[in-house]
């Protein structure tokens, strides 16, 4: 019978090998009994023969034991098929204790990991709670502001910004208690990490109160209004910083701009006002701000060469250079092929939004209200029932502002002409005493 762990063909080959060793030894336990007892050989035919024969014998007993050593040896060396086995079960007790350590060695590294992530997590609390407990809320009417501790002067810019706030938005401006701003000032002077809170403004606590009352009018957290409002305007409404300045530039506009709608605005026709400052529904705004061949030529040349020459690999090229000729045609398909919202107004978001405070300004804390009420009505019908009055009243009323505010003209002292004429005779001989002018 043959038994072992092996497997299949392993356990062929030990059950052979043991047959064999068997064998052997069966037959050196026979030659030893035959050796030690020799009355079971043939008589022998005398008593010399057989005093030699039991010295031989004596010489038998002393080498039989090396023999049985020598069979044993032999029956307990590994023969080849149990060599290779071995090898085999070597090889996978090898492979077996690799993957060990290779598994010892990831739950190791998990571990690591996992205290990694706690204590990443533990810092991330202690910012948060650090952070949650180290703000401040300033309160100036229904305006809120969230900061985190500093010399900042905050609240006194808040106090100059908030009426011109209160007067802008009306009823409307409460909805600031509900959204506050989020000023993170930080110390300009030092190296020290930031304070950092998502969608705050960090401002360096040192700066001067007129800065941080601009900031804050220019960054006001009211509700967006709806998108035709935005686009007609050009942005959101928030308030002018300088009105004066901003009117002069308008009026600046309504004499240069390359359109007949603003200059006869300027000469004073109240329907070409409302063109100008983009109130009309007409289907076709080319033909409605720049009705002149002329104009169109001029947009085109000015605004829009680079764009022409040089898109779609200069396919429009052909057609600049024939708007360029005089081709009224070719001027007008191009500015058709602009994108949507790409042709240019003949005025400028500034005056729009001077348009939209003078609505404001007439109509009375509600006239924001009432101007975002009806996002689906025209613009001209809101900004009419924002101010109360009609379109055209408001526009004139617009106009005159803006012609009010034109620009101081700059008077030349008595001696200037002089001044000018003696600085024109010390360049020219100058230029006379150089190098340049004089024949070798």
């Amino acid at each position: 019978m043959c038994s072992g762990t092996f497997t299949r063909a392993s356990r062929g080959t030990s059950c052979s090998a043991g047959s064999r060793v068997n064998s052997r030894l069966g037959s050196a336990r026979k030659r030893a009994s035959l050796l030690e007892n020799p009355a079971g050989s043939p008589a022998l035919p005398s008593r010399g023969f057989s005093r030699g024969l039991g010295e031989h014998a004596a010489q038998r007993r002393l080498i039989t034991p090396w023999i049985l050593l020598l069979a044993l040896t032999a029956a307990t060396s590994p023969l080849p098929a149990q060599q290779r086995a071995g090898v085999r079960s070597d090889t996978v007790l090898t492979e077996g204790r690799a993957l060990e350590r290779l598994q010892a060695r990831a739950d190791s590294l998990l571990r690591e990991w996992r205290r990694a992530n706690a204590l990443a997590d533990m810092v991330d609390s202690l910012n948060h709670t650090r952070a949650a407990g180290g703000t401040d809320t300033i309160s100036v009417g229904a305006l809120r502001i969230v900061t985190n501790p500093s010399p900042a002067r905050l609240r006194e810019a808040a106090a100059r910004a908030w009426p011109v706030i209160d007067s802008l938005y009306g009823s409307e401006a409460q909805q600031l208690a509900q959204r506050p701003y989020l000023i993170a000032p930080y110390d300009p002077d030092t190296n020290s990490p930031k304070p950092m809170r998502r969608g705050a403004i960090q401002v360096p606590w040192d700066q001067d109160v007129a800065s941080l009352a601009m900031l804050l009018l220019t960054t006001v957290p009211i509700g967006r209004p709806d998108r035709a409002l935005q686009d007609w305007l050009g942005g959101s409404v928030l308030p002018i910083i300088h009105p004066v300045q901003a009117r002069a530039a308008v009026y600046v506009l309504l004499v240069t701009a390359p359109s007949q709608a603003a200059r006869s605005c300027f000469l004073g026709a109240i329907s070409d006002c409302r063109n100008a400052l983009a109130l009309g529904e007409s289907p076709d705004p080319l033909q409605q701000w720049y009705p002149s061949a002329g104009e169109r030529r001029a947009l085109v040349l000015r605004s829009f060469a680079e764009y022409f020459g040089y898109s779609d690999h200069g396919a429009g090229k052909p057609a600049l250079q024939s708007c360029g000729a005089g081709s009224d045609s070719a001027c007008t398909e191009l500015l058709r092929s602009l994108p949507p919202g790409a042709l240019p107004r003949p005025l400028t978001y500034d005056a729009r939004a001077a348009l939209v405070h003078i609505a404001l300004r007439r109509g009375g804390r509600e006239a924001y209200h009432r101007l975002v009420a009806t996002p689906g009505a025209p613009i001209a019908d809101r900004l009419a029932s924002a101010a109360g009055v009609s379109v055209d009243s408001l526009v004139a009323l617009w106009r005159s502002e803006i012609l009010a505010a034109r620009p101081a003209p700059v008077t030349l002292p008595p001696w200037g002409p002089w001044a000018a004429l003696g600085w024109t005779a010390v360049f020219a001989v100058c230029a006379l005493r150089s190098s340049r002018w004089r024949v070798s």
